[in-house]
C-alpha cells in the first residue's frame, strides 16, 4: 500500500478562499493515519482560469475544487479506506 499523493495549492486565489487552512486538515489527522499521507503544496496547479472554485486539491492526481477543511477530511478517510481494502 502506497501512500496517498496529496498536493495543495497555494496561489493566491486558492490561498484567500481557504488553501491556507487546509494543512491543519491534514494536521488533524491521528498520526497512524497521517504517517499514510504526503502532503506537499504547489505555487499553483493552474485550475483557476477553468471556471473551477478554488482552492484546489490533488489527491493522488485528481483535481478537486472547492475543498474545505471537512471535505478534505473525508476526502483523505476515503482515500484510506480504499487503500486499506
Amino acid at each position: 500500500m502506497g501512500k496517498i499523493e496529496v498536493k495543495i495549492c497555494m496561489g493566491t486565489m486558492c490561498y484567500v478562499m481557504g488553501g491556507a487552512d487546509l494543512k491543519d486538515a491534514v494536521d488533524s489527522l491521528p498520526p497512524e493515519e497521517r504517517q499514510l499521507i504526503d502532503v506537499s503544496y504547489a505555487p499553483c496547479l493552474g485550475n483557476c482560469n477553468d471556471a473551477g472554485e478554488p482552492p484546489y486539491v490533488q489527491v493522488n492526481g485528481r483535481t478537486i475544487a472547492r475543498v474545505s477543511k471537512s471535505s478534505l477530511i473525508q476526502i483523505l478517510k476515503e482515500e484510506l479506506y480504499n487503500n486499506a481494502v
